[in-house]
């Protein structure tokens, strides 16, 4: 099949398995199947027409939405529109409760400036910050698991904590006041218990 060129062979691979979606997702959005299918053609026109098609890292996701647009504007001009159509497209409006891809990133960055902090906390307090956030262990359980006293195990808790919260401090460029020094010494004394 050398004449295939490369978007088609990434088109039979990444957009047609996903046919079967597109057409029921557009029958619920039209009503009809006829439809539906010129829909889904008309998506499917569209995404072969994209010059940067290798970008894409959902196109299933992609060509679901450019069905909804396409539906969306069929229904702007259309005369008439059954109450059903519009009760479909208002739930269809609804954002996507996952996060976007900024939150994602954002989310990574602040797990890396964690993780980075506890590796530099001194040893005995990394374990117990390890142990404490991390593995969900009491402190009892940590004291038995590193044989240590209950007292010791809070005070290195303490510690690590205060260390981890002046590190993270710095790195967002904040400085940490009396107010927000008592705050974090009173939020780290009750979290030892």
């Amino acid at each position: 099949m050398a004449w295939l060129r490369d978007i088609d062979k990434w088109f039979g691979e990444a957009v047609l398995p996903f046919a079967p979606t597109y057409r029921a997702y557009a029958r619920k959005l039209t009503g009809d199947p006829v439809e539906a299918e010129d829909l889904v053609q008309e998506a499917y026109a569209k995404v072969l027409g994209l010059p940067d098609w290798r970008r894409l890292e959902q196109p299933e996701r992609f060509v679901l939405t450019i069905i909804r647009n396409l539906a969306f504007e069929r229904f702007r001009r259309a005369k008439v529109v059954g109450i059903r159509q519009i009760g479909v497209l208002e739930m269809e409006a609804l954002p996507d409760p996952a996060p976007d891809a900024h939150a994602v990133a954002s989310a990574r960055e602040e797990l890396l400036r964690v993780l980075e902090a506890v590796d530099r906390l001194p040893q005995q307090c990394r374990k117990v910050v390890t142990l404490r956030k991390m593995e969900g262990l009491s402190p009892g359980q940590i004291a038995v698991r590193l044989n240590l006293s209950i007292s010791t195990v809070e005070k290195h808790l303490a510690k690590g904590l205060a260390l981890l919260t002046k590190s993270l401090a710095a790195s967002e460029g904040r400085r940490i006041g009396s107010k927000a020094g008592s705050w974090s010494k009173r939020a780290i004394k009750t979290e030892t218990r």
